[in-house]
């Protein structure tokens, strides 16, 4: 069973609905720290079982593709990710009404 998200009203990845991908919170503190803001829970700790649905962050801090240059052939591969990856500095904005309704 895939993990939920942890954002207050969100159902993705509840049986009946949608399947997401879904992040872990960060290990860097001040970034930890902004995601829990972001959250809007009180007194809200997070644990290792935590996670943040794709559907609370902007698509441009969501990875799916990568890029790496083959020095041998002297061209630009390019691969899609089996598992979307964040970006370094990315902090969920999308808080609020759950999925359905947006």
């Amino acid at each position: 069973m895939p993990a939920r998200c942890c954002v207050p009203g969100c159902k993705e990845n509840y049986k009946g609905q949608p399947k997401v991908s879904i992040f872990r919170f960060p290990r860097d503190p001040d970034l930890r720290k902004k995601w829990i803001m972001a959250i809007h829970r009180k007194n809200f700790q997070p644990t290792k079982a935590s996670r943040v649905c794709e559907l609370h962050f902007a698509a441009c801090d969501i990875e799916r593709v990568s890029e790496i240059y083959d020095e041998r052939t002297g061209r630009k591969v390019t691969a899609v990710l089996q598992h979307p990856r964040l970006a370094c500095s990315a902090v969920p904005g999308k808080i609020g009404p759950p999925a359905a309704e947006r």
